[in-house]
């Protein structure tokens, strides 16, 4: 596996659930629990790469959560509608929107290899309905399928569905380990830049690496980030905001920007910008263009 910092014990405990069900060949369902990126889906991907090796193609079922990319809830429902069977997850990229009778029935298909591994990223985003409709895949699993989810809140996901999982908590890396995270990773980082990003990422470390990836393909990205929160507090250049904001879209960096913006919004107790961010989220959901949602944004925070 591919060496992680931070939530050591977390993941000693996942292996050995592993290797308890391995050793008696039973089916296995669990779910990692914390909110913030530390992680858990890299994680999961590495243990599946080493259980299944060439056999990833054929014996893995991964289901992506978009919610960032569609600037709304990626729901996973009972069955996709048409019109949202493709989701564009970047500029190469196309992502076969999966749902829960799919699922279902891939299970209960022959393996290739001698097992079959799912990963659901956010397990809370299931409808009531997909829940119900997955919790006998979860009561009556079949031998050697390992059903691994991640999920923000056990709250969010109904108690039959989290009363039949072996659940593993992570938890935020500390300063220390995100330290040690960018010292391993990107020794050859600036101060200036290590400063800027890591304000950005907030003790993610994947949102550090999406970060530090982008701006060494756009060597004006940090720069153009840095201009950006400084415009956002005053009351004008609105054209220029909304072409970085949309710089910033096309980077698939918004909403971690934006995630930043309410931290440091609520540590300045400037409630008004925090919920004007809300409102794009909520224009964005009733399919009011990003553009749009965009300018209304600009324009509220300038009233």
């Amino acid at each position: 596996m591919k060496e992680l910092i931070g939530n050591e014990n977390s993941r000693e405990q996942f292996k050995n659930f592993v290797e308890h069900n391995q050793v008696n060949k039973k089916p296995m369902f669990l779910i990692l629990i914390w909110p913030e990126w530390v992680w858990k889906t890299t994680f999961l991907r590495d243990f599946v790469e080493n259980n299944l090796g060439d056999y990833v193609k054929t014996d893995l079922f991964w289901v992506r959560d978009c919610s960032n990319i569609l600037w709304k809830p990626h729901s996973i429902q009972v069955e996709t509608p048409d019109k949202q069977k493709t989701i564009q997850v970047s500029e190469n990229v196309i992502y076969d929107n999966k749902w829960v009778r799919e699922l279902n029935d891939w299970l209960q298909q022959s393996s290739v290899s001698w097992k079959k591994i799912v990963i659901i990223e956010n397990l809370q985003r299931m409808t009531n309905a997909a829940m119900n409709a997955f919790l006998k895949t979860c009561e009556e699993p079949l031998p050697n399928r390992y059903i691994l989810a991640t999920a923000e809140h056990e709250s969010w996901i109904l108690p039959t569905i989290i009363s039949r999982a072996m659940v593993v908590k992570f938890s935020s890396l500390s300063d220390a380990q995100m330290q040690e995270f960018i010292a391993k990773e990107y020794p050859e980082i600036t101060e200036t830049s290590k400063e800027l990003i890591g304000k950005l990422a907030m003790w993610s470390p994947w949102n550090f690496s999406q970060i530090y990836n982008r701006s060494q393909e756009d060597r004006e990205l940090l720069n153009d980030i840095k201009e950006l929160f400084s415009l956002l507090k005053t009351k004008w250049m609105r054209v220029k905001k909304i072409k970085l904001l949309k710089k910033l879209d096309e980077k698939w960096l918004l909403e971690i920007f934006q995630n930043a913006l309410i931290k440091e919004f609520t540590e300045e107790w400037n409630i008004k910008w925090v919920d004007t961010r809300i409102r794009v989220k909520q224009l964005v959901s009733a399919n009011v263009s990003k553009e749009n949602a965009l300018r209304d944004w600009i324009l509220a925070m300038d009233e």
